[in-house]
């Protein structure tokens, strides 16, 4: 508990000192920005990134390798598709929640495997399974950020509490039940520790697609950065500034995310499984 209370008092100091530059311009890093399409500084031309929710995904990875991703679908369009494996995305089976989109997901230290989604009606449900995925059951107690089914500038804190995080939302990460994290269509990157009630500026990373905070600081993100669709960045400094790592080959860019021991990002319009086990700097199959 002393520990965990460290941490609070230290995100709430960092959130108040980012507070306090949020009228200012968030620092510009080495990535070309968008709307429009410029060239970078190697000369490859930077594509307009038209923000598409239905091509997104949602990502967790445990420690022993159990993983849990699913495309985000439409309501009233193509449904998300859920995927359940072990060996870091080696071995993955297709799994049928009754979802029409998925919005969150979770695996927990257990094993439990939890799921925010919408049926066709597109109104929030929340499922969870022990077994693996092979079935599912609403559960009311979870306790899972997600971004809104029908209004890509709103998130829901645990709890149903609506929030606005006055940005188009690419994707979100979740710390705590109070601390979120997420990637904006023009390259911010905002944070909350208070729920949602406000939000503050934390930095930048032009032409970011989707992004994973494993702490309240540290976090790794895929951008399009010199021709590469999913370049992998991380930060540790809560999205101030961040270090370029690798390419993993493939377009779009859907979910990235972190375990203890590895590295998985979701990415391709047949969405494939990729790992690293040196934080980034290399990736390949599972």
């Amino acid at each position: 508990m002393p520990l965990l209370a460290l941490f609070v008092i230290l995100d709430v100091a960092l959130v108040v000192g980012v507070y306090r530059h949020v009228n200012r311009e968030p620092p510009a890093s080495d990535v070309v920005s968008e709307p429009t399409a410029a060239p970078d500084q190697t000369g490859n031309e930077q594509t307009a990134f038209e923000f598409d929710p239905s091509t997104a995904a949602v990502l967790d990875v445990t420690n022993d390798g159990t993983v849990l991703w699913a495309t985000r679908g439409a309501c009233g369009g193509t449904p998300g598709v859920v995927m359940t494996g072990t060996g870091n995305g080696a071995e993955m089976t297709q799994r049928s929640p009754d979802l029409q989109t998925v919005l969150s997901a979770a695996v927990l230290p257990s094993g439990e495997m939890l799921l925010v989604g919408t049926g066709a009606d597109c109104v929030p449900v929340q499922l969870s399974s022990s077994d693996g995925g092979a079935s599912w059951d609403e559960d009311d107690a979870i306790e899972l950020w997600y971004p809104s089914p029908t209004d890509v500038r709103s998130v829901v804190a645990p709890g149903g509490r609506a929030s606005t995080p006055e940005c188009t939302v690419t994707s979100l990460s979740q710390v705590d039940a109070n601390f979120a994290r997420v990637s904006c269509v023009d390259g911010v990157v905002r944070g909350t520790g208070n729920a949602g009630a406000q939000w503050v500026v934390l930095g930048r990373l032009d032409n970011i697609r989707t992004a994973t905070f494993t702490t309240f600081d540290s976090g790794f993100a895929l951008a399009r950065f010199q021709g590469c669709a999913a370049y992998v960045f991380s930060t540790t400094d809560t999205g101030a500034t961040w270090s370029a790592r690798s390419c993993i080959v493939g377009d779009p860019a859907r979910a990235i995310a972190s375990s203890d021991t590895a590295l998985v990002g979701v990415v391709g319009a047949d969405p494939q499984v990729f790992v690293s086990d040196d934080a980034g700097d290399t990736f390949g199959s599972p």
